[in-house]
């Protein structure tokens, strides 16, 4: 009879698993479908293992998370553009400027909000950010120069946009 109640409480623990990740799957799903890039969502929080747990709340978290990594990136190779490219410093130096306020401001004020339960003040750190990053690619163009950075600041605005999107799921 012990063999029996280890088998049946070992069987319904190992079925129990598997349904949890898919539930979580579907949430992670369902919430990218509501978002500008199902896709970059997709994969971004899929490549989270936190995201397999968590609510909607805390996907934004994640997202916000990855919109803080690609502004951090973004200011690393503007530190390497300012370098090689000095006809381009004035424009280089207003991108610095709009990502370190990303990374400084925008990021912490959102991951503030979210955990304070105010995501419209999380989404307006998002909103913020994809401003900056279409405002660094304009600085260029001001300038009468193309931009080396159009790859970097559109995937900057497309991620900030999706985490915006998640965050308004909250509101």
């Amino acid at each position: 009879m012990k063999l029996f109640s280890l088998l049946i409480f070992l069987s319904l623990h190992l079925f129990e698993a598997p349904l949890t990740a898919m539930g979580d799957r579907k949430l992670i799903e369902s919430t990218c479908k509501a978002t500008p890039s199902y896709n970059l969502c997709l994969s971004t929080l899929l490549s989270n293992p936190k995201s397999s747990s968590g609510d909607v709340s805390d996907l934004g978290l994640i997202m916000v998370g990855a919109t803080r990594v690609k502004a951090t990136q973004a200011i690393q190779h503007i530190k390497s553009l300012y370098r090689s490219h000095p006809e381009l410093r004035r424009s280089l130096n207003q991108c610095a400027q709009m990502y370190m306020a990303v990374v400084k401001a925008d990021v912490p004020s959102a991951i503030q909000a979210l955990d304070g339960g105010q995501p419209k003040f999380a989404e307006d750190g998002m909103a913020d950010t994809a401003v900056e990053a279409q405002a660094c690619e304009r600085s260029f163009s001001d300038g009468g120069h193309k931009s080396p950075v159009t790859v970097m600041n559109k995937g900057v605005e497309n991620i900030a946009n999706v985490a915006r999107a998640i965050i308004r799921m909250l509101l």
